[in-house]
């Protein structure tokens, strides 16, 4: 005799009990009362609208115009430092996507639409921005912000926990901030072909570092900035996100593991460089890739043992059941994921505002051009002293970018000066003018001595520098006038002031005044006079110089 209240027999109401059926076979529940299909309801097509506006939007922005523009762009990708392609990122956070499809059911528990719908507003403003002040890094970035708004709005906040990863990858997409680029990438050489020396003295190849030259018997070697190594810690931090997500890797496991992915990529870039040294056919471009490649897959490697080595020391193991618990599931509450347009249409009204902002806003048209150039300055300044242009090398210089410069050698008063002008174009998004690769005057110095002095009450901060070369110095003196600092200037470029009506008075100028030390000359305090007499020779020419829109209103 069974007790009725412990009976585990299926009631009527019990949700598990098969339906009972009438005498003619078929389910009192009739087909008309079943939810429809997801795909079938107004809601699923606002999604589908929401999905292709986001394409349309922003498919200019992640793949270039043509397929050679794509491949190179792709290529460049791994390599060059100041490069972004959006379409192997893109690809790479749709598979990161993909591997969250199981947690779509998080947006069954109903979305939280004011906060949702304040996100999606400052996505359309800062996408607004960009087309206003032509910007086009700040229009992808806001893809960002525009898919955190929609999971938030659609899902709440355990959305935005299930799918941020994949989100915030496509900021590898952008390029990297140029000030901040700049500030850190010629040390980096710098240190780059100091190790990569070493290896090859190691190693039984005789070298000599000189600043960023390796020189051997046979030939010399410049570590240019995409040996820099600079973009292999971009790239190697990317596909260690990829890593770490596939391995699901957690908390400390993961911070541990992405804070050395710098040391990784360095010391694998040095190798790089000594296999480029060694090899007498690295100028030839595929076999340079060829080679970037196969260290940034040894990278890779290293990183993978490192990981299992942090599986062994931390006692990392698969994240429990619990891990992925992202909030609260209302998987009952058919009515409002059938019925719950406002949302989704918040969504595409937003996506439609987008569309129209091209249409809508004129971009702002900064001010361009120089009444006179750096080189008729210099020449008008010192008419007294005969000189001549000095030619700019490339390769050291790299990716800083002048709207005009001029350097040129003279014969100032007795004795050699040489004075480098500069003019900053403040309108480009991919470079700048400022680094601290100003101070030297063409690849191979290195600095016997570093420090700040003041010339006068314009000039103050200028860095003093006294270089060496095969055992030839120069004394250096170098500052950027109308510049503040790197934050400040970074800030500048990141919200893109300076093609909009807050941009700044003047141009900013490079200043350098060196003076080459003849073998055996140890009179510098002469040295520094003569600098600053060039330098009170030519500070009044600079007052007013290179003016930009806002000075001219004044």
């Amino acid at each position: 005799m069974s007790d009725p209240e412990s009976d585990d027999r299926a009631m009527p109401d019990d949700p598990v009990a098969p339906a009972s059926t009438d005498a003619g076979g078929a389910s009192p529940r009739s087909a008309e009362s079943d939810p429809p299909a997801f795909w079938s309801t107004p809601r699923a097509w606002l999604l589908l609208v929401a999905a292709g506006l986001l394409a349309w939007i922003y498919q200019p922005l992640f793949f270039p115009a043509t397929h050679q523009d794509l491949a190179i762009q792709s290529e460049e990708f791994f390599f060059e430092a100041n490069e972004a392609a959006g379409a192997p990122v893109l690809l790479l956070a749709a598979w990161l996507l993909y591997r969250r499809s199981h947690y779509l059911d998080v947006f069954r528990a109903g979305g939280a639409l004011l906060p949702g719908a304040g996100i999606l507003v400052a996505s359309v403003a800062l996408y607004a921005w960009g087309h206003y002040t032509g910007a086009p890094d700040l229009q992808l970035m806001s893809v960002i912000p525009l898919l955190f708004g929609v999971v938030v709005a659609l899902g709440g906040t355990a959305a935005a926990r299930a799918f941020w990863v994949p989100i915030v990858f496509l900021g590898f997409a952008l390029p990297i901030p140029p000030v901040l680029l700049s500030a850190a990438i010629f040390p980096i050489q710098l240190m780059t072909a100091e190790y990569a020396g070493t290896i090859l003295n190691l190693i039984g190849v005789k070298s000599l570092v000189s600043g960023d030259l390796i020189f051997r018997p046979e030939n010399r070697f410049i570590v240019i900035e995409t040996c820099s190594g600079v973009r292999t810690v971009v790239t190697l931090t990317m596909l260690t996100v990829l890593l770490i997500d596939l391995f699901e890797r957690r908390g400390r496991h993961a911070v541990i593991l992405l804070l050395l992915v710098p040391f990784v990529a360095f010391a694998t870039n040095g190798f790089r460089v000594v296999s480029l040294v060694l090899n007498p056919h690295s100028s030839v471009a595929s076999i340079h890739n060829l080679q970037g490649i196969m260290m940034l897959l040894v990278g890779l490697t290293g990183i993978y043992l490192l990981d299992l080595g942090l599986e062994r020391v931390l006692g990392s193991a698969e994240p429990g059941a619990d891990a992925g618990a992202y909030g609260r599931i209302a998987g009952t509450d058919r009515t409002r994921e059938r019925d719950g347009l406002l949302a989704p249409g918040l969504v595409v009204a937003s996506l439609v505002v987008i569309l129209v902002i091209p249409r809508a806003i004129v971009p702002y048209v900064p001010a361009s051009g120089l009444a006179e150039m750096p080189k008729a300055l210099i020449e008008r300044a010192f008419a007294d002293a005969p000189g001549r242009e000095i030619p700019p090398d490339f390769d050291f210089r790299g990716s800083i970018r002048y709207l005009a410069h001029h350097d040129r050698a003279m014969r100032f008063e007795g004795g050699r000066v040489n004075v480098f002008l500069g003019v900053a174009n403040e309108m480009l998004r991919t470079h700048t003018i400022l680094s601290p690769r100003l101070a030297w005057p063409q690849s191979g110095f290195f600095a016997l001595e570093d420090e700040q002095v003041d010339l006068d009450d314009d000039a103050r901060g200028v860095r003093r520098v006294l270089l060496e070369r095969s055992g030839s110095r120069e004394l250096s003196y170098s500052w950027y006038l109308r510049a503040g600092s790197v934050a400040g200037e970074w800030l500048r470029q990141a919200l893109a002031l300076d093609r909009s009506p807050f941009e700044r008075d003047d141009h900013i100028l490079a200043v350098r005044i060196s003076v080459p030390l003849v073998r055996g000359e140890t009179d510098e305090e002469g040295a520094e006079e003569r600098i600053r007499r060039a330098w009170r020779r030519l500070a009044p020419e600079l007052e007013g110089y290179a003016p930009l829109r806002g000075a001219r209103k004044r």
